[in-house]
């Protein structure tokens, strides 16, 4: 079905981006602040691992019942629950008295976001017109590049307050807060898909041209496990750096805390336009393989130049090039893959099931990174084995997408 009008999809699309914003947003500010929490409860590097783990292994743990139940009762009922509970547990971070306390408002923070996902990508490839699927699935994730972006800068331009590490917390969970209601009142709930739905809902694929149901569900599995794959190892040195790296040129690099903020900021500013480019030359090219093939290697190379940088303006240029080729700009494009393969009524559950993988990732990444950098003393090879993953990645991508195409000849 279509449930909106073309000005109205565009809002839609607009408002589930702004919610990306926010979710980035909470989820980077903990990056910029991690050195005065640290100082603040006197933590090790690995403590600050766990911390950093802790909100991805909820996040992590409830990406597939969180897809199941947006099937069976509804991508918008699903997604507001985990939003309202995300925005109260980002505000009672600001309020934590022990490390202990507030390593659980992360953990609550990342169950609420466990929902978004699945939900907001269900939505979108319901409203918005097939030859505009890769522009608005782009146009959504680039809310959580600027959220990234932004996260970091007012992150550290708050925490210099009296308030100190709290008052980011505070600003972003009352924001969330107050946004729930533009959720409940411009993001349609679209019905249940079910097979045998139209518009939008049918999945042009081998189902379709060949009627075997049986061989689409089980290529649909290999694709999920293939894409999945993509993911998590694309995924992996996005979170190292978007965790760890504000802490890596402080602590390691001897950044000044201000620098520490901003020099990572051109990563998610050059992010978000260059995603949403990438979903439109998708769209043009009528291929979805072209940017993510370019991208994969080009991103392992930043990936691995960035500890290697002997200069500032050296640094700022790789973090630029993984901010053009990175994870957010091949994401709408695999996302898409994902979307395609899927029978209707299942496509929340496969997305969930595909951004575990990422969620997994996201989980491990941190608390690695911590593990191994007090381990033997340097983030180097952290940051070298991320670049290989990419590498890795792009073997796993080349293999599904080929895959992909030649069922649907």
């Amino acid at each position: 079905m279509r449930s909106t009008s073309n000005n109205n999809w565009i809002r839609s699309v607009l408002i589930l981006s702004t919610g990306w914003f926010l979710l980035y947003a909470a989820r980077t500010v903990l990056s910029v602040t991690l050195k005065d929490i640290a100082d603040y409860w006197t933590l090790t590097e690995s403590a600050l691992g766990l911390i950093s783990s802790s909100f991805f292994l909820a996040y992590t743990a409830l990406q597939i019942p969180t897809g199941f139940l947006a099937d069976k009762l509804g991508s918008k009922k699903v997604l507001l629950v985990g939003f309202s509970l995300q925005s109260v547990a980002v505000l009672l971070s600001g309020f934590a008295v022990t490390h202990q306390q507030f390593l659980w408002t992360r953990v609550i923070s990342g169950a609420g976001q466990a929902t978004y996902f699945a939900c907001q990508f269900a939505i979108i490839s319901k409203i918005v017109p097939e030859e505009r699927k890769a522009l608005g699935n782009s146009a959504s994730v680039a809310g959580s590049a600027l959220g990234t972006g932004l996260g970091m800068i007012f992150g550290r331009l708050l925490s210099n307050s009296a308030m100190g590490w709290r008052l980011p917390f505070i600003v972003l969970g009352c924001a969330s807060v107050a946004f729930i209601f533009a959720i409940i009142k411009y993001v349609p709930e679209p019905e249940l898909s079910s097979k045998g739905s139209t518009g939008v809902d049918r999945v042009e694929s081998a189902v379709d041209d060949h009627n075997e149901p049986e061989s689409y569900q089980r290529s649909s599995v290999l694709f999920l496990i293939l894409f999945s794959v993509t993911h998590f190892l694309s995924m992996y040195g996005f979170y190292l750096m978007l965790t760890w790296l504000p802490y890596y040129l402080q602590a390691i690099r001897g950044f000044s805390p201000s620098l520490s903020a901003t020099i990572p900021v051109v990563m998610p500013f050059v992010m978000a336009p260059a995603t949403i480019l990438g979903g439109y030359i998708s769209d043009r090219l009528g291929s979805k393989a072209s940017v993510i093939n370019v991208c994969l290697p080009l991103s392992a190379i930043a990936t691995v130049a960035i500890p290697l940088a002997n200069s500032t303006a050296t640094l700022v240029f790789f973090l630029a090039l993984y901010g053009a080729t990175g994870k957010l700009v091949i994401d709408p494009g695999l996302i898409n893959y994902v979307s395609e393969s899927s029978p209707p009524e299942s496509r929340s559950t496969m997305l969930a099931l595909f951004n575990f993988a990422g969620a997994l990732a996201m989980a491990v990444a941190p608390a690695v990174t911590g593990y191994l950098a007090e381990a033997i003393g340097s983030f180097d090879v952290s940051f070298f084995m991320a670049g290989g993953f990419n590498l890795l990645a792009l073997v796993s991508f080349i293999v599904a997408a080929r895959l992909f195409e030649s069922r649907k000849r």
